[in-house]
């Protein structure tokens, strides 16, 4: 047992340490806030329209923008449909989202400073702003839909789930559209919610996927039945599969969706393999989460 909790623990440090890619082409942004000087990558497509989507996504506890950058394969899609994507970096590799353990740095404010910021010097489209995240990243992507909606028209959070300890004060400013993904044999992240632990590190407890969904489609209040399609199995197959269920009727021309993993792990579908699967679980090659998002974000503008 204690063996496994180490495991753990090197497991969600390495996640996204991975220096960037050398044919990347992200550079280095930098903004002072809250008395902090911080940096992000950035990588915007060879053309870009007048008015730009812009994608931010947020890595995981003890993780980089450039790991999550080598994780997603998000600069091929930015260059492929056109959007702004930026790589942020939370505080010795943390996003306060809003458990009691991550209180202190003003991330939320940092957000919208860098929003802000991006927004003088590129033409960034108001409306079609969306934030996803991985892990701690995707907790945080759920913490800025409730604090951020007036900015951020979506997110799209990946083995992160809603904060318990934030429920009670999530108050979004205006429905907005929701993708969660998740794999239910996560063993870091449950799936079914509860306490999240990183090795002997207690980081508090989370909703479960299908509550956090919940949670979602009632601020939208969606009155459609869900619409449940499952996902063909296809080469290479590997133990997993997907099941996605679309919740419609939603406010404002939102829509809320799970895609679940079964048999999937602590991992971005369609990533790699970082870590073997007795360590984080299976990183499925049934759906591509990065596609699956940016595919979502762009058919959910801020109406």
């Amino acid at each position: 047992m204690r063996a496994r909790c180490l495991a753990l623990a090197a497991a969600i440090a390495v996640v996204p340490t991975w220096a960037a890619a050398e044919d990347s082409d992200a550079t280095v942004g930098s903004l002072d806030f809250g008395g902090a000087h911080r940096t992000y990558l950035i990588h915007v497509p060879p053309t870009i329209a007048a008015s730009v989507p812009l994608v931010l996504a947020f890595h995981g506890h003890f993780g980089t923008g450039a790991g999550l950058e080598k994780l997603t394969h998000l600069d091929a899609l930015s260059d492929e449909f056109g959007f702004i994507v930026v790589y942020p970096e939370g505080i010795a590799g943390s996003w306060n989202d809003g458990r009691p353990q991550d209180i202190g740095a003003d991330d939320v404010g940092f957000v919208r400073a860098l929003i802000a910021n991006l927004s003088l010097r590129y033409p960034i489209d108001p409306k079609r702003v969306y934030a996803t995240g991985f892990s701690n990243g995707g907790s945080f992507a759920h913490y800025l839909g409730c604090n951020l909606a007036d900015e951020i028209a979506a997110v799209a959070p990946v083995s992160g789930y809603l904060p318990r300890a934030v429920v009670d004060t999530c108050h979004p400013a205006r429905p907005i559209s929701v993708l969660q993904i998740g794999g239910t044999s996560d063993p870091v992240e449950p799936f079914g919610g509860g306490e999240v632990k990183i090795g002997v590190i207690d980081r508090g407890s989370v909703l479960s996927a299908q509550e956090s969904i919940d949670f979602w489609k009632t601020n939208a209040k969606c009155t459609d039945a869900p619409a449940i399609v499952a996902l063909v199995p296809a080469p290479p197959l590997d133990g997993t599969s997907i099941i996605t269920t679309t919740y419609g009727g939603c406010a404002g021309g939102t829509s809320v969706r799970l895609d679940m993993v079964f048999g999937g792990g602590h991992t971005w579908p369609g990533g790699p393999q970082y870590l073997p699967a007795t360590v984080i679980g299976p990183a499925s090659a049934q759906l591509d989460a990065s596609r699956a998002i940016v595919t979502f974000f762009l058919a959910h503008p801020m109406q």
